[in-house]
């Protein structure tokens, strides 16, 4: 996910008397995307507006993401390419923040010196003060406790669209898997308090969101930290309740978590979508003990047979992880042939990444990147295959749409998803309709044919 927005600000109460813009390009996952907006929250409190782009600015803001390699390599050459607008004169401030400036702020300063400042994860309480530093000529370097939670009443810019709206719920993660450096850069698990997160649902939905995503490294353990126990189906249950919510999406539940109050909730409620993300990562048991994921393959199978039988009509995204060090021929042919059987509806394969810092970044089995690749390909089109059959299945069916844009090429064509599709990550309804539709709003459509992982459909009359 990559967001490019700007605002700008009459600094009026500052010493900069001119106006400053300020452009922000947010990247990685929805937790990111919330902190940015929160960061654009603060300053828009002073009086800052929206610019067209963030390669024309004043001041430039990048929020990064260090998940894998491959999110940090995205990072840097972004970082990059906002140096070389600085040199052009384009830009005048740049300054970095999020999880890569959290995880490498003294590798990043050191080779970075054309950036103006450096913010971590976890200090956006006093961004304001922070940018008009950078803006009198002072190197920034902020990194504190990892993690942003927002706090209560905390405004908001949205970087999606009105409609569909992502919520943290929490911050950090206690889980310790061998292959995951998250907690290092966003802390330990900390639950938001419920009442903030009601009061800015009812906030969300007054600005007109339909689709409420509630997001956190694991959603599931909300509350355990706070009360002891796990909340998560009592306050899905009051979001449940809230006038004028449409749709309600959770996101990254973790295995070891999920428990028959929160499955029943789901089935019992008005509004939560039956969309469950589980991220499993593997099914062989040793590679899952190695991995420290606290969950075994039967006891994976009898959650999974579990919440479809509890739900139906349950669509179940997962991510897996191929290439992890050690992982056999027979166990990657193990994985698949769990693919094969659970015929997920959504489904993401990452190859390893070995990552500093981590537990399985020391083991000496590592996989080569050419067995990687080779299995990581083979995973991608099993799955495709699975997805192409469990889209027939939705032919001359009717399903209830969230359009989100038109079609830039065909005016007469709408992209929209259903309960099965988070923004972004899932697939896509792909309406026709001779007559306009309203963003943002829902619609019956009557699936027509399929492709790989899309539908295609038009209005039920």
């Amino acid at each position: 996910m990559m967001i490019n927005s700007c605002l700008e600000h009459s600094s009026k109460s500052s010493s900069i008397r001119h106006t400053v813009r300020v452009g922000i390009l947010s990247l990685g996952c929805p937790k990111t995307l919330v902190d940015s907006e929160t960061i654009l929250g603060k300053l828009a409190s002073r009086h800052y507006r929206f610019a067209p782009s963030v390669t024309d600015c004043d001041v430039a803001l990048i929020n990064t993401c260090a998940f894998i390699q491959e999110a940090k390599e995205e990072s840097i050459e972004r970082i990059l390419e906002l140096i070389e607008l600085k040199k052009e004169g384009r830009i005048k401030i740049l300054i970095v923040m999020g999880c890569l400036v959290q995880r490498y702020v003294n590798e990043l300063r050191k080779e970075l010196a054309e950036v103006d400042g450096f913010i971590g994860s976890g200090d956006y309480e006093h961004f304001d003060r922070l940018v008009r530093k950078a803006l009198q000529g002072d190197k920034v370097v902020s990194v504190k406790t990892p993690g942003y939670i927002p706090g209560k009443g905390e405004k908001r810019i949205a970087l999606t669209p009105r409609h569909y709206r992502y919520l943290k719920i929490s911050e950090g993660c206690n889980h310790r898997c061998a292959f995951c450096t998250i907690p290092s850069f966003r802390g330990k698990h900390r639950s938001r308090p419920m009442k903030d997160i009601i009061e800015e649902t009812r906030q969300l939905i007054w600005e007109g969101a339909k689709e409420i995503v509630l997001t956190g490294q694991d959603t599931t353990h909300y509350g355990r930290d706070t009360q002891g126990r796990f909340l998560l189906p009592e306050l899905l249950r009051n979001l449940d309740q809230l006038e004028g919510i449409e749709w309600l999406r959770l996101l990254y539940t973790y295995p070891t978590c999920l428990k028959n109050d929160l499955m029943e909730t789901l089935q019992q409620s008005n509004h939560i979508c039956h969309y469950l993300d589980v991220p499993l990562q593997h099914i062989s048991d040793p590679i899952l003990k190695s991995m420290q994921r606290g969950v075994t393959k039967e006891k994976i199978i009898e959650l999974i047979t579990r919440s479809r039988k509890t739900i139906p009509d349950l669509a179940i995204r997962t991510t897996l992880i191929v290439g992890y060090p050690g992982e056999t021929d027979k166990q990657f042919d193990e994985l698949m042939d769990f693919m094969k059987v659970m015929r997920f509806e959504r489904l993401g394969i990452f190859t390893y990444s070995q990552e500093e810092g981590t537990a399985a970044a020391k083991m000496k089995n590592q996989i080569p990147d050419r067995i990687k690749k080779e299995r990581f390909e083979r995973a991608m089109l099993l799955q495709q295959e699975i997805s192409e059959k469990n889209n027939r299945l939705w032919v001359g069916k009717t399903l209830k749409t969230l359009i989100d844009e038109r079609d830039e090429k065909d005016p007469h064509k709408w992209l929209g998803r259903s309960y099965m599709d988070a923004p972004e990550v899932d697939g896509t309804v792909w309406v026709h309709s001779p007559t306009a539709l309203k963003i943002g709003h829902f619609y019956n459509i009557r699936i027509r044919r399929t492709e790989a992982y899309d539908l295609m459909g038009e209005i039920q009359l």
